[in-house]
This record gives C-alpha cells, structure tokens and sequence, in this order.
C-alpha cells in the first residue's frame, strides 16, 4: 500500500453512507461504494463514491461520511 492510500482512512470497495448535512444527495441514507481515493482538499482527504441508484459518481470529504454497517 502507498502512503498516499494509508493516510486515507476508508479503502476502496468499501460502503459509507453521507452525512446528513451532505446538502444536495437526495438520498444521503444508501449506501455509496468507494471507487477511488483522492487527494486532500486541504482539510480531509477525499474520495470517489458511486451509489446503483445514481447515473454518476460523487466525490465527497472524509468528513462528511461515515461507515456503512
């Protein structure tokens, strides 16, 4: 593993479900796999997120996500 990948605290392939703040996902409650992991945005690092029941991917903050039990 990388540097890069082990300062990141998810890994791909796993499921995370968005913060309720997470404004304009209108479905913040399902499960989204992470498909890629991204750089820091300054603050928290950052990862490519895509849920089944969307036509497109998602890139949302370590903060704003939690692990999907």
């Amino acid at each position: 593993m990388s540097e890069h990948e082990s300062a990141h605290r998810y890994e791909i392939g796993q499921t995370v479900r968005l913060s309720r703040g997470f404004g304009y996902a209108k479905n913040a409650n399902a499960g989204y796999e992470i498909i890629a992991l991204l750089p820091s945005n300054g603050a928290h690092y950052q990862y490519r997120l895509r849920n089944s029941e969307e036509n497109f991917e998602r890139v949302a903050a370590e903060n704003e996500m939690t692990l999907s039990n």
